[in-house]
């Protein structure tokens, strides 16, 4: 008998007529492959797939994540004649059935976020995870659970999702997902998972339904639900402090981290304790910490930390089993009950719980797979340093062959932090491959650098070609310090795409091959920091992480209010600064930014509790910062699915949104001001001049004072009407005198250093981040990260160190906006270049050419000046030489 459904609210005769089968039948199918995997065969996915989208997903097991809750039985819809006249028996099988796919809905360890995310978009995709096991969960049976949404323009007939661990295939489905998301799972052979670290790829090859142009494979996705995501294994019963790299993310990826306290703590032990938070940031290995202060963590994700001395720590709960504290103590307790793990950092004293926490930095093992062992250190870009030749096998790429329309092969390289990116030098791309005869004339091969168009080069032969070195020099000024990201397309349109038959033969042949043997050649690059540039922050934690000689002091850390949700954004970002420089940042936490001595400083406050002084030595305005955000001030936000509300929804996984990255609607402003708002009748404020009458909806915005140069340029277009001067010798002087006015800019230039304005501000961001400098010293740099309040500073922060969000900071300042996770960024109006190695004759002469391709002012001036030189001394010579005629 056929199952009838409910049908959707909303939802015409039609829906009614063809979709209830359809899910019925794919019901059925989820069932019968929950058969097939409990026996033991895993042939074929096991699927789960609910009758339409739901508004909020929950997390298994806590139940079925895919349906809406039944209504009440009072508010229950009226149901089709047919379904009424059911037997009880045939309702009770439906929900015995039901209940047997909840049931299959275990537990996963879930996949790390990355720099990639959990998108696979295009014709061809790859996602790579590194994923880390300790020996009793290796040995165990274990699955891999895919959950996944995709476009409706996916035809599933000839669309593809493949999953592999180590190098081994486990299964593939395919993909059809588009109205809500599907769950498959595919065993594992015995022996394919190795103790230590495990490479999960997800591969997808997608077809459009109905287009076959270059632009609709833009339109092919695949998004992965990270949230019931990952491996299904046994949870770490085993786990030590060399397998630490094995605690288990959180929905979005995250390392969650809860800071046990049992009383306020004083500042120097809620510095040792972000000590420890960036120590088990680095031991793990995770991208993405989630830092919080106060009750245990419960549940098999993340770690609880008691961070303190002997002292300090007596009373605590599991900290009478450590015994006698002699010396500098780690120690890790097992779970108990629903509670995490616990990591215990201490000693008699506060120098030995310092020495606990440096030795706990250099814990861990970055044993496991080949495959596992090779993917852990590309996960965040392949570090170069200059003057290497790189094969792309060794940065993941495989060789391949392409019967699509626009291949995409992505690399990621991570260059040094205090890289110079300039126009001295260039990246050479030696290309090897071939493509096939037949393609249309605007077939080229398009490389593009942080999303960045870098080279072109046609694929003009219609006979086809095979390549083996294909030269495409890259400038080095489109790369930063830091990740960066490289994609190589190659668009291969051809005849038969204009009828689109994707069933045909010729749909299937091979237009393009790529080997990986195609290298890379990196030249020397030069070396000295960028300031103020936020890339040398979040590449390598500079100018935290330089010595301590050098930067003249311990980099301090600035609270000027200790509150605990300051204190969760300043550990989690603390920790974050330590994943980039690889080691502990021994920061000085202090409550004031004042007074000359130290390092660089990290202030990190709401922007109530700053000093006007601090806002304005990293050029921000103050009462801009105030009119911006008075409105949002008492707002209260909470970081991502931790939120009241929740952020998993289809329309943020359709996005391709962090789940990290969500504010509540209050937090989110509808609309701002144009004009500056009144000043409150209490304030002692002189009222403005001439107040305007408030302006309708309708009336346009007032136009902004116009320059000097634009009122000389209005007068002189208003008289020349009288004037009797041909237009054309008038528009010639106007460009001489305008060239004039540019060279003596730039002449000028090379005497006065001109004054950087005020950053302004974005008045949706929830977050600013902006770095100055004092002087011509790191230890002068001053870093702000601000918002709001405290509320939306924590929920701000922790979409921050997203490393999808992470790795787009760069330039002067940034602004955040948390409900997206959109970051816009400021470049500054000069750039110092600070040295950080020993002096060299060839870095020299690289920075020198570098600082020239930043500044052409100086390098035109020194070129006439050179001439000039040139001109005299020609004319001192030619003087003396020859007769005179008498």
């Amino acid at each position: 008998m056929a199952m009838r459904l409910p049908p959707r609210r909303g939802a015409g005769p039609w829906h009614r007529i063809t979709r209830a089968p359809a899910l019925a039948l794919a019901l059925a199918g989820a069932v019968a492959a929950a058969g097939s995997v409990a026996s033991g065969t895993a042939a074929r996915a096991q699927s789960f797939l609910g009758t339409g989208p739901a508004e909020r997903l929950t997390v298994p097991p806590t139940g079925d994540a895919l349906r809406k809750p039944n209504p009440a039985p009072s508010q229950a819809p009226a149901q089709p004649s047919a379904a009424q006249g059911r037997p009880p028996a045939a309702e009770s099988s439906d929900a015995a059935r039901r209940t047997q796919v909840q049931a299959t809905i275990a537990p996963a360890r879930r996949l790390p976020a990355g720099t990639r995310g959990f998108r696979l978009s295009g014709e061809e995709d790859v996602l790579q995870y590194p994923v880390y096991l300790t020996e009793g969960q290796a040995r165990g049976g274990a699955r891999l659970r895919v959950s996944y949404l995709s476009a409706i323009s996916v035809a599933p007939e000839g669309s593809e999702l493949t999953g592999l661990v180590n190098g081994t295939k486990v299964g593939w489905t395919r993909i059809q997902a588009p109205g809500a998301v599907k769950v498959v799972e595919f065993a594992i052979p015995d022996g394919v998972l190795k103790a230590g670290y495990n490479a999960v790829t997800l591969t997808a090859s997608q077809r459009h339904r109905v287009d076959c142009t270059i632009e609709a494979t833009y339109e092919l996705w695949t998004q992965i639900d990270p949230s019931r995501s990952g491996l299904v294994v046994a949870p770490a019963a085993d786990l030590d402090l060399k397998s630490l790299a094995a605690l288990e993310p959180d929905e979005s990826g995250a390392l969650p981290m809860g800071v046990l306290l049992n009383e306020k703590p004083t500042l120097p032990r809620l510095e040792r304790m972000i000590g420890a938070v960036q120590a088990v940031a680095v031991v793990s290995r995770l991208a993405r910490p989630a830092v919080s202060f106060g009750p245990p963590l419960s549940g098999r994700n993340g770690v609880n930390l008691l961070v303190g001395t002997a002292a300090e720590i007596r009373g605590t709960e599991g900290a009478e089993d450590l015994g006698p504290i002699t010396g500098p103590r780690l120690a890790l307790l097992p779970p108990r009950g629903t509670r995490a793990p616990t990591l215990v950092v201490t000693g008699p004293g506060p120098e030995d719980v310092r020495a606990a926490i440096f030795q706990l930095a250099a814990a861990g093992d970055a044993g496991g797979s080949g495959p596992g062992t090779a993917l852990a250190p590309l996960i965040r870009g392949y570090e170069v340093q200059g003057g290497e030749r790189l094969e792309l096998s060794r940065l993941g790429a495989t060789s391949r062959e392409f019967n699509g329309r626009l291949l995409r092969t992505r690399i990621e390289l991570r260059f040094p932090a205090d890289f110079v990116p300039a126009d001295y030098g260039k990246v050479m791309l030696h290309l090897a491959g071939g493509y096939a005869a037949g393609l249309d004339s605007t077939a080229q091969i398009v490389v593009d650098i942080n999303g960045r168009n870098a080279a072109s080069v046609p694929l003009p032969y219609s006979r086809g070609e095979v390549f083996d070195d294909q030269a495409i020099p890259l400038p080095l000024s489109l790369w930063r310090p830091g990740l960066n990201s490289v994609e190589i397309s190659a668009q291969l349109p051809n005849a038969s795409d204009k009828v689109c038959d994707t069933l045909s033969p010729t749909a299937r042949q091979p237009r393009f091959l790529f080997l990986d043997r195609t290298r890379l050649e990196i030249p020397a690059l030069a070396r000295a920091v960028r300031s103020p540039d936020l890339a040398a922050v979040k590449a390598g934690a500079v100018p935290f992480a330089v010595p301590v000689a050098a930067a003249g002091g311990r980099p301090r850390l600035v609270l000027p209010v200790s509150d605990r949700e300051t204190a969760d954004a300043a550990a989690t970002l603390a920790a974050r600064l330590a994943i980039a420089a690889k080691g502990v940042i021994d920061f000085e936490l202090v409550p004031d930014a004042g007074g000359a001595e130290g390092g660089a400083k990290l202030v990190v406050a709401p922007a109530r509790a700053l000093n006007p002084v601090t806002i304005q030595a990293v050029g921000l305005d103050p009462d801009e910062i105030r009119r911006v955000w008075q409105g949002r001030a008492e707002t209260v936000a909470t970081p991502g699915q931790f939120g009241p509300e929740g952020v998993l929804t289809l329309d943020r996984l359709r996005r391709n949104l962090p789940m990290r990255c969500a504010l509540p609607p209050a937090a989110v402003p509808v609309s701002v001001a144009a004009a500056p708002a009144a000043v409150p009748a209490t304030a002692a404020a002189p009222a403005p001049a001439a107040a305007p009458a408030p302006a309708s909806r309708t009336s346009p915005r007032p136009a902004s004072p116009e320059t000097d140069e634009e009122l000389v340029a209005r007068w002189d277009q208003t008289l020349s009407g009288a004037a009797f001067v041909p237009t054309v010798l008038r528009e010639g002087w106007t460009r001489l005198a305008n060239w004039a006015l540019r060279l003596r800019s730039g002449v000028t230039g090379l005497i006065e250093v001109p004054a950087s304005g005020d950053v302004p501000v974005n008045p949706r961001a929830s977050l600013i981040i902006a770095e100055d400098s004092d002087g011509p010293r790191l230890s002068e740099t001053t870093v702000l990260v601000t918002a709001p309040n405290p509320s939306m500073l924590k929920a701000s922060v922790s979409c921050l160190v997203d490393p999808v969000v992470w790795t787009r900071l760069v330039g002067r300042a940034a602004f955040l906006d948390a409900s997206d996770g959109t970051l816009t960024t400021v470049q500054p109006d000069r750039v110092a270049l600070i040295e950080t190695r020993n002096w060299s004759l060839a870095n020299f002469r690289l920075v020198s050419a570098a600082w020239l391709s930043l500044n052409p002012g100086y390098y035109v001036g020194m070129t006439l000046f050179m001439a000039l030189c040139l001109g005299l001394a020609t004319t001192g010579l030619v003087r003396q030489l020859g007769r005179r005629n008498s």
